[in-house]
Parts: C-alpha cells; structure tokens; sequence
C-alpha cells in the first residue's frame, strides 16, 4: 500500500487529488498532441490558440505552481 502513498503524502496531495491532477495533465498534453498531429497532416486545419504551444506552457506552468502550492500549505507533521 505504501507504494501508493509516498509519492501523494511527499506531494501533499491525496491520491484522488493526484490521479485528477495527473489525468487533466494528460488529457492536455494528449490534446495538443492531437491537434499538432492533425495540422502536421492536414496544414489548413488550424490550432486553437486554446491548444498552442504557448498555451500549453502556460497551462503546465500553473498546474507545477498548484501541486507545488499543495507541498507549502501542507500540515507540519511533527515527530515524538
């Protein structure tokens, strides 16, 4: 069970919080990947700018900042 755990207590976070955080990453980057693949194919199909590169950045960039945030504001555990 351990092996579930460390990773999510380290981070703050529950394991819930980080299966969401880790799919909405994923669904992003799969996404972009997506809509690249198609353009690389298909020129005249336009990228989103939901959906560019710099949007992408932006998005990641947050969501490092919000599970970064989780490690600050956890509680301190103190030991006996």
């Amino acid at each position: 069970m351990k092996l579930f755990t460390e990773h999510t207590e380290k981070q703050g976070v529950s394991y819930t919080e980080h299966l969401i955080f880790a799919v909405s990453i994923a669904g992003r980057l799969f996404s972009s990947a997506g809509i690249f693949l198609l353009h690389g194919i298909f020129p005249f199909i336009d990228i989103r700018k939901e959906l560019d590169l710099e949007a992408t950045r932006d998005y990641l960039n947050e969501q490092n900042e919000w599970i970064e945030g989780m490690k600050d504001n956890r509680p301190v555990v103190l030991s006996v």
